[in-house]
């Protein structure tokens, strides 16, 4: 009975799943969301600065930068931050300024003690903004026509200290795809982006493409200096600010802001690598709870269906293949324009995956350091400064 018993848990898990992404699914859509009438005429919309870190970003620095300044919101200011590049990028940023009075330059020569190179570059960037509103974003990430106005617009209805976008991802490759999408499925299902309007909760969100916060609230928290070494900062950016008091809100960018994680699934794995350890707050425990759960829920169930003959068990089995499948696949067509077909992938993604969170915990651990952008950041100094959910009580949550 063993068999059945984990296969009814695994499916239960998964109808979970589903009740939260139903919910995720109804969060606004800046692509369907006009902007206000009443703030057409010009003094009406506050000064917005969008604020981002480059790190040897030649390839992609141009066109992200030119999809701000093409931008048609009318009181805009884009201060890019050249961190230490030793490609073109600093070049690009300075080219682009000489054309667009709107694009200030900021560069970094240094890295100063105790900040990792993104949380120092952001930090810098904020400093020399001078708008009401501040939106972090990528150097890579795209922006469509009319997002800034959208989102603005959309965070003033709703009185937000924080809003967030969800990125369309850009994944050409269909193993890629899955990859990405299973990720994403799993996170925003953490995070509780469904649960933002319920005070108390454990719900926030953030993420890099898209953090758009009010000055004021940013500065209530100390901005980055509570992050300084924190290497997924734009998660726990959202998770100080919610559980500071600041009202905090998600929308799907619906395709608005696009960006394209990594170049193919091996780069994907990489990429995750640096980041998932830290996720887990540099604790073992919670990254072996990945490690067996992922798999258990992704591709147990498919290996119980190929090899078990019993009635109850293969039943079971199939429940607990098909949902998952179907709901990978509608994940894959939402957030990465896929086909659905993504979702046959799951057994091997997941085990692609809870491969990566355990090579990312062996890794960091024998390096004792996290290597990012060819800095090398000491494990136990990262470890000391991590910003940790527990540290945060949830009772101040709006």
């Amino acid at each position: 009975m063993l068999l059945p018993l984990l296969l009814a848990g695994v499916l239960a898990a998964w109808l979970r799943f589903a009740f939260v992404w139903r919910q995720i699914g109804a969060l606004p859509n800046l692509a369907r969301d006009a902007a206000r009438p009443e703030q057409d005429d010009a003094g009406g919309w506050p000064r917005l600065s969008v604020v981002l870190a480059a790190r040897d970003e030649a390839e992609a620095i141009r066109g992200a930068v030119s999809s701000l300044l093409a931008q048609d919101y009318p009181a805009l200011e884009v201060v890019a931050v050249d961190d230490r590049s030793s490609d073109a990028t600093g070049a690009i940023l300075d080219e682009l300024a000489a054309a667009h009075p709107a694009l200030k330059v900021v560069h970094v020569d240094a890295l100063p003690d105790g900040w990792l190179g993104k949380t120092n570059a952001l930090a810098r960037g904020a400093a020399a903004a001078t708008g009401e509103l501040l939106l972090f974003t990528d150097a890579d990430v795209l922006f469509g026509d009319g997002a800034l106005r959208r989102a603005v617009a959309w965070a003033g209805r709703e009185r937000l200290g924080h809003a967030v976008a969800l990125p369309h991802f850009v994944a050409p490759g269909l193993l890629e795809r899955s990859f990405v999408s299973l990720f994403g499925l799993f996170l925003l299902v953490h995070l509780e982006a469904n649960a933002l309007g319920r005070a108390g909760s454990a719900a926030h969100v953030g993420v890099g493409a898209f953090n758009l916060v009010r000055r004021d609230a940013y500065q209530a928290i100390g901005g980055h200096s509570r992050l300084r070494l924190e290497v997924a900062d734009d998660v726990k950016l959202g998770l100080i600010l919610r559980r500071s008091g600041v009202r905090q809100g998600c929308a799907d960018s619906g395709g608005l802001v696009r960006v394209r994680w990594q170049r193919g699934f091996v780069a994907s794995m990489r990429g995750l690598m640096k980041n998932f350890f830290a996720g887990c707050e540099f604790r073992w425990r919670a990254t072996l709870r990945h490690v067996v759960l992922v798999p258990l829920v992704t591709t147990f169930p498919a290996a119980c269906l190929a090899l078990s003959s019993d009635n109850l068990t293969r039943a079971l089995a199939t429940a607990a293949v098909a949902l998952p499948v179907a709901l990978h696949g509608a994940t894959a067509r939402r957030i990465a324009g896929g086909h659905g077909t993504e979702g046959l992938l799951l057994p091997i993604v997941g085990m692609c995956l809870a491969g990566v969170a355990l090579a990312s915990a062996v890794v960091t651990t024998v390096r004792g350091a996290v290597i990012w952008r060819g800095t090398r950041y000491p494990l136990r100094d990262l470890d000391a400064a991590c910003v940790r959910e527990s540290d945060w009580p949830r009772d101040r949550a709006v």
